[in-house]
């Protein structure tokens, strides 16, 4: 029950942070149902109308007269207007293009209720002007907003409106406008500031309803199988196992004893076959599955000696988590049977002989087990097997996809060590690249990668001891993304970076630079990517695994340069920023583990201190 009591305190946690994110969006719509005009914090350059989706010129940005003063003159059917507007586009005010001259229902529109934050006195002038720029039939003319006159030949202020944000087919709901807020990354400022933070909270920093409500359904799932699959209890009470045991007289007699465990193991036996048959259907589901890892492991010729043990201790690990059947837990339980039996055996043999007393007196004294310890231990091993079997029941889904990746990354593998590799031989060769030259690349391709390969086992054996269950997935997702993005740079970017600086002097040092300073961008990504895992989640342990799984890989580049400078012996290089190289090696993020926003922090400082130093390096070489 241990398990369904985890997947129930899952989904009541699931179920109030999705009610309270509905109170919270209820609250949010409120407030914008008594609300017009928006401006937002990170977008100050224009104001938004939530009754027509048009976006608006901040006036406060925006140079509604020329200089702040003149009005914009109406000379060449309003040139100075048109050219304006042509200038707004070109620069993207406020982020945004297609900026044009309101219509006058627009202007009427905007002014109406007199909420416009630029409108002022008794009237609908907008601050101290009610002579704006207007489109009327396609000719721009003048609206005078004390009267809504038009006229064709009056200097203008211009206000410049925008459809970027409006929906097809908008009609005005409290709900549309939160659509478009989230869906265009814009934080709105409320009247309230609390709704503001509010808003930030669920909307820009909190997690994703739609997340949730899937998180929730998948936990759903997992119960309903959870109560469906027979158990039996989830440990052997050793109590109740005793009860029928008379233990002290046991400790007397060698006869009882051997009579005891004979008793026991029948008894043990029997609450397996029990147990079997109850979970047959979880055990033939992974029989079937652990099939094609149940198959002799074949060396492959293109790999290393290495390469292919690695691929061996992850089809084995997997082969012996996947043996789900009690088979060797019974042949354990026998095997103490038998030597009950040979006990039993033994004491015959003794009474059919001539010295049987003396014999019985070394009987009595061989050395033998507690009745208690022997069940404990052999209780233990059963419950073992149990636990184990109840978490793959529990885990089908995640198990098959684990065995998934493994089989993709294997064939993956195998192909970059033949494909790729080959596909990058022929490309150099076609740009005349000497062979010498991409060997060098092809090696530290392999190490990379190789690199990358060492990092599937250790994620998979945490993961199927029950932790980042939510998460393993996507990690091993994330690793893949990362895998793909080094091939990339190796197959189409490494040889851009070497034809940059072959021929200048000095050119295969900057060119290590510049090649490592990329591959850190790539691994800075992966960083980045693993920090939404780490912070989804609440274990201390599984965020500590991440950080210390993940290092190797963040540090390679770095590793690579300080190695590259230690081997070329480049005096030039001053001892200052190589020291300043192991200190950025030394970095720990662990003490950033309780913030999230302080550890992202920490990444961007750390991207700018490698780079930094990289620079200074290029420096020194360029001393004479």
């Amino acid at each position: 029950m241990a398990n369904l009591d985890i997947l129930s305190q899952q989904k009541n946690s699931l179920v109030q942070k999705i009610s309270d994110f509905d109170g919270y969006k209820n609250k949010i719509l409120d407030a914008i149902n008594n609300q017009r005009f928006f401006f937002f914090e990170n977008n100050e350059k224009i104001i938004f109308d939530s009754k027509t989706a048009l976006i608006w010129a901040n006036l406060n940005f925006f140079p509604y007269k020329k200089n702040n003063y003149t009005q914009y003159s109406d000379e060449n059917e309003y040139y100075e207007v048109k050219k304006l507007i042509q200038s707004t586009n070109a620069k993207g005010f406020g982020n945004f293009y297609g900026w044009r001259v309101p219509e006058e229902s627009e202007l009427r529109k905007l002014v109406d209720d007199k909420t416009f934050p630029f409108c002022e006195g008794r009237n609908w002038n907008i601050l101290d002007s009610f002579s704006w720029c207007v489109n009327v039939y396609g000719r721009f003319a003048r609206q005078d907003l004390d009267n809504f006159e038009i006229r064709y030949s009056v200097s203008v202020c211009v206000i410049p409106c925008n459809t970027s944000l409006k929906p097809q087919n908008f009609s005005y709901s409290t709900q549309k406008i939160l659509d478009i807020f989230i869906k265009n990354n814009l934080i709105p400022i409320f009247k309230n500031h609390e709704i503001t933070k509010l808003y930030k909270k669920i909307f820009i920093d909190g997690e994703n309803v739609e997340n949730l409500k899937n998180q929730l359904a998948e936990v759903e799932k997992q119960i309903k199988i959870e109560e469906q699959t027979p158990k039996l209890p989830e440990k052997i009470d050793l109590k109740i196992l005793l009860k029928n045991y008379d233990v002290d007289e046991i400790k007397k007699s060698p006869i009882k004893y051997f009579k005891s465990v004979l008793s026991l193991s029948d008894k043990l036996l029997g609450i397996l076959d029990e147990y079997e048959q109850a979970q047959s259907e979880t055990i033939g589901e992974y029989s079937r599955i652990a099939l094609k890892l149940d198959a002799k492991f074949i060396n492959s010729p293109h790999l290393t000696e290495k390469e292919n043990l690695l691929l061996e201790e992850r089809q084995k690990f997997l082969a012996e988590k996947l043996e789900l059947g009690t088979d060797e837990v019974k042949r354990q339980i026998i095997s103490v049977k038998m030597q009950a039996e040979e006990m039993r055996e033994t004491l015959k043999k003794i009474n059919r002989g001539e010295n049987s007393i003396v014999e019985l007196a070394e009987f009595e004294k061989r050395p033998r087990a507690s009745f208690e310890f022997l069940a404990e231990n052999l209780a233990e091993i059963i419950d073992e097997a149990q636990e184990k079997l109840n978490f793959f029941a529990a885990n089908k889904n995640f198990v098959t996809e684990i065995i998934n990746l493994w089989e993709s990354w294997n064939e993956n593998y195998k192909s970059f060590k033949t494909n790729l590799i080959l596909e990058l031989r022929n490309i150099c060769n076609a740009e005349n690249i000497e062979a010498e030259i991409y060997k060098n690349w092809c090696e530290d391709w392999q190490k990379k990668r190789f690199a990358i390969e060492e990092k599937f086992l250790p994620l998979t054996e945490f993961s199927l001891r029950g932790n980042l269950q939510n998460s393993a997935i996507e990690t091993l997702k994330i690793l893949q993304n990362y895998k793909s993005e080094v091939d990339k740079f190796y197959m189409h970017e490494r040889k851009n970076i070497y034809q940059k600086f072959a021929f200048q002097e000095g050119g295969d040092l900057q060119e290590k630079f510049e090649t490592e300073s990329e591959l850190y961008k790539i691994a800075e990504k992966l960083q980045r990517d693993l920090q939404k895992i780490i912070f989804s989640s609440k274990r201390t342990e599984e965020r500590i695994f991440l950080l210390k799984w993940a290092e190797k890989l963040i540090n390679i580049p770095i590793d690579e340069i300080t190695e590259f400078v230690r081997d070329r012996q480049l005096d030039k290089i001053s001892e200052e920023v190589l020291t300043q190289f192991a200190e950025l090696r030394r970095k720990n993020f662990a003490t950033y583990l309780a913030d999230s926003q302080a550890y992202g922090k920490a990444i961007q400082q750390r991207e700018k201190e490698y780079n930094s130093l990289i620079f200074k390096m290029r420096k020194d070489l360029q001393k004479k």
